[in-house]
């Protein structure tokens, strides 16, 4: 069976990025068509702190009442090491972060998004995945396939996707906002290198009574950053960096396989190793553990894009860039890329761009991204830093709920240097 489609605009992945990207391309009133290898949106409740900047974003397209009815507001980010905190920084002081963060799943953030994109008659093409781009002088030619569930296997049957359709057309432009394995920045044959060293956190969400006050605290130690969110719902999530070579070998120790970041899976962990980490790491945590949501090991690839695209094809989001987890800032700066490459694209086909800003979007993403990551900017004490603030400085550079724009901000009101290197 074959198919076709026409958008000026195809946006690859329906998660918050391309999401966010559609909205603002359905604003400017250009045609789109979104392509998402699932089958539905988000159904998961792994929890996001939202910058302002996005809350911003969110009230702008009318959907922050419905975020804030299943969130957590967090005003203050508390630095602590393995006794006691150590620093407060009060968000609502910091110039540009006055509204503070919000804590929100992202099944909530992506049916959130979707509700004006469903109401506008925007066409979203769900279990499709992209197979073919080719570049012409006025477009891309598209190759889509409809994927669905079969069955494979004699001795043992498992679920597989298979492809039932094949759909062709032809796009203006191209958003890739389709993950860290993104399908597009591989058929661009963009090179996805790795940065800096992987982190890997045992991850824990459970019901407490722990009275966290509207703030996230970040705990900097020997073994690693870790960091305590509150959830909505009278739950937290603890998240504790651990070595490489013991994530490996919890991975090799359980048979239940939770969930993938980066390149590679891990499993299910044990209430007594939360008990632990706690112990070592955080012993001023008096809350209970109750009820597990869901536990398991994650990896946190640091990869940069070469570029951000090529022609008429361009990336957004996780597709050009992993980080670690702690800051939320992947995500977040994600959503702001895809926004501004949205208007970018708007002005295109509208006839009122030349080309250039594309090339300076890219070079505007590495600037950013090599900053963040630490490569090309760095945090250091000064006169009337807080000790425990100037000896790890380097750590706290990539654990803010941070952008360029507003690192200087967070710098000054931690009596921090920025500078470059």
């Amino acid at each position: 069976m074959r198919g076709k489609t026409d958008p000026k605009v195809l946006v690859a992945g329906a998660g918050p990025v391309g999401l966010s990207t559609a909205l603002t391309l359905k604003e400017r009133n250009i045609p789109i068509e979104i392509v998402e290898r699932d089958d539905r949106p988000g159904t998961h409740s792994y929890a996001l702190a939202l910058h302002p900047r996005t809350l911003d974003r969110m009230r702008h397209w009318g959907v922050a009442d419905k975020l804030e009815a299943f969130s957590v507001p967090v005003r203050k980010l508390v630095f602590c090491d393995h006794e006691q905190p150590r620093y407060s920084l009060d968000l609502t002081q910091v110039p540009g972060q006055e509204s503070g963060l919000l804590v929100v799943g992202q099944d909530h953030l992506e049916t959130a998004l979707l509700g004006p994109l469903e109401a506008a008659g925007v066409p979203i093409r769900w279990s499709h995945r992209l197979a073919g781009l080719k570049q012409t002088e006025d477009g891309v030619e598209l190759e889509l396939e409809r994927l669905m569930e079969g069955m494979s296997g004699y001795a043992m049957a498992r679920l597989e996707w298979q492809v039932d359709k094949e759909v062709s057309g032809h796009a203006s432009y191209v958003v890739g906002a389709d993950g860290h394995f993104s399908m597009v920045r591989r058929k661009l044959g963009i090179e996805f290198p790795k940065v800096a060293s992987t982190q890997s956190f045992a991850v824990f969400e459970f019901k407490t009574n722990f009275q966290h006050h509207n703030e996230a605290r970040i705990v900097i130690g020997d073994e690693g950053v870790s960091v305590l969110w509150p959830l909505p719902g009278g739950y937290c999530r603890w998240g504790f960096e651990i070595a490489e070579a013991a994530a490996e070998q919890y991975s090799r120790d359980k048979d239940r396989l939770f969930m993938q970041v980066g390149s590679q899976g891990y499993h299910v962990l044990e209430a007594e190793m939360l008990e632990e980490m706690i112990r070592h790491r955080a012993p001023w945590f008096d809350g209970s553990i109750g009820s597990f949501r869901w536990r398991m090991i994650v990896r946190f690839e640091k990869r940069l894009a070469e570029r951000f695209g090529d022609g008429r094809i361009w990336l957004a989001g996780d597709a050009g860039h992993l980080t670690g987890p702690v800051g939320m800032q992947s995500m977040n700066i994600g959503i702001g890329e895809g926004e501004a490459l949205a208007h970018i694209l708007a002005d295109l086909v509208e006839g009122k761009g030349d080309g250039k800003g594309l090339q300076q979007y890219s070079e505007q993403r590495e600037r950013e991204w090599k900053a963040l990551m630490g490569l090309s900017m760095r945090l250091k004490e000064r006169s009337g830093t807080e000790p425990f603030l100037g000896s790890n400085a380097d750590r706290i550079l990539k654990s803010l709920p941070a952008s360029l724009d507003s690192l200087p901000a967070f710098a000054k009101a931690l009596k921090l240097e920025l500078e470059s290197c």
